[in-house]
């Protein structure tokens, strides 16, 4: 005959700490505990996505200040993206092509050249993104262009 330990073990709900019966896998006392739980990972989840995506839409900002009608590429050097809030490690697509690899930001991509300039293009097959998305910043555009256009940018017409 087999005999099992019939004492309980010392298990608490994660939330309130309230001793815990019935079920071996049991983690929370009540459906209370368990959606302000969820509730939490919800919070930070959506907190940490939407300050990614701040990050790409101020990136794309820049990129698309920089751009102007008449060109699809531009060369730069690293320094003056960084110095206008760039952040080269928010992209939302890499890409390799052979030994060099693409970031892109939206439809506009990039690659590192030689003496620390920074090669950017923008993919005219691909669709823009609404302006809309990127009300905070479209005061920003304007004096991107104005600020840059002539001096620290190597244009490269269509």
């Amino acid at each position: 005959m087999c005999q099992t330990n019939l004492q309980p073990k010392n298990r608490t709900c994660i939330i309130c700490e309230k001793q815990l019966y019935g079920r071996s896998d049991k983690v929370f006392c009540d459906i209370h505990c368990k959606n302000k739980y969820h509730s939490e990972i919800r919070k930070t989840t959506r907190t940490v996505s939407a300050e990614t995506l701040k990050m790409l839409q101020q990136n794309w900002v820049i990129l698309a200040g920089l751009m102007t009608d008449n060109c699809d590429r531009f060369i730069l050097k690293k320094v003056t993206l960084e110095r206008l809030g760039f952040k080269f490690d928010t992209i939302s697509h890499v890409e390799s092509r052979g030994l060099q690899l693409r970031y892109s930001v939206f439809e506009f991509s990039y690659y590192f050249g030689h003496q620390g300039n920074v090669v950017v293009t923008k993919d005219i097959q691909q669709e823009s993104v609404s302006p809309f998305l990127f009300k905070r910043w479209s005061h920003v555009r304007p004096a991107l262009r104005e600020e840059y256009s002539h001096s620290h940018i190597s244009r490269v017409n269509k």
